[in-house]
């Protein structure tokens, strides 16, 4: 089931299955800036992610002697979440751990995200609650994508990421198995903007860290453009689908990386993952301002 939620300014519609976003488009024009999932190129729209990001080597993590399985990118992606309508421009989902998931992740949560607007923004705040009797452990992150071009007349080519904040940029080097190769060395950029191309994409997603927490999609020959800011968030995956020359991008502010290529990830030693207490809450919030 879709909700709905809008203001003067957008209409967003959200699905209970995972959570994920399916539409942002501004009221005055109809104009629809999140990518429509085209079973030519990717049938995703905006997946959430959390425990993990990513995949796991080999699909599996260890925790104290023990193996577990990990899907694609964690739990919450394809599964109903309970949906609680906050006014009409607030609604939240929300997901509780259960047999199933304990397969996977051995720990107790409560995990929500909720969308508001206000005004010309979209915000979106994942919550999650240690429930557990133990210390939790997890990454969260976003996996929207937005149509490239944005404007008729355009071209794919005529558009860039522009990173405002940027201080020491690093690429997050990837290996063609898209585990993190433990590389980071410094990425250049034209001025502050990295023009697009689809052979930015060989493999997978491009990884960026020390981005300042904003990145711009626009066009100096357009009027559209989308800002997203992710003051929490320590890494950037730039993605769409490699080999396909897709129309689209994915912004994708992540709390940490992928696996490994060095060998399986002990989820309590697993660099930048959140450690959180008994009785504990995390909230991470991202933005989309859209211009």
């Amino acid at each position: 089931m879709l909700y709905t939620i809008e203001n003067r300014f957008l209409r967003v519609a959200v699905d209970e299955i995972g959570g994920q976003l399916m539409s942002v488009q501004t009221k005055k024009d109809g104009h629809e800036y999140l990518w429509q999932g085209d079973p030519a190129y990717w049938t995703g729209r905006a997946y959430n992610l959390f425990p993990v990001i990513g995949r796991m080597n080999g699909g599996k993590y260890d925790y104290r002697g023990k193996t577990y399985d990990m899907p694609l990118h964690g739990l919450v992606r394809k599964v109903p979440l309970q949906a609680a309508r906050e006014g009409d421009a607030r609604v939240s989902f929300s997901y509780a751990d259960n047999a199933e998931t304990r397969r996977h992740y051995p720990f107790r949560f409560a995990y929500k995200v909720t969308f508001s607007l206000q005004d010309n923004v979209l915000r979106v705040t994942t919550a999650v609650r240690n429930t557990d009797n133990k210390t939790i452990h997890f990454g969260v992150g976003g996996h929207p994508g937005f149509f490239i071009p944005m404007e008729e007349g355009l071209a794919f080519e005529d558009y860039y990421v522009r990173f405002e904040r940027a201080k020491d940029l690093r690429q997050c080097v990837m290996t063609d198995d898209v585990l993190f190769s433990g590389m980071t060395p410094p990425y250049s950029l034209d001025g502050d903007k990295l023009h697009l191309r689809h052979s930015l994409f060989p493999v997978d997603a491009l990884v960026l860290m020390n981005t300042g927490g904003r990145a711009v999609i626009a066009s100096d020959k357009g009027t559209r453009r989308v800002a997203m800011e992710y003051p929490d968030m320590k890494y950037m995956g730039i993605w769409q689908v490699a080999g396909k020359n897709a129309p689209y991008i994915c912004l994708e502010p992540w709390s940490m990386l992928p696996a490994s290529a060095a060998g399986r990830d002990d989820f309590e030693t697993k660099p930048d993952m959140t450690h959180l207490p008994v009785g504990g809450t995390y909230e991470n919030t991202w933005t989309l301002e859209i211009d």
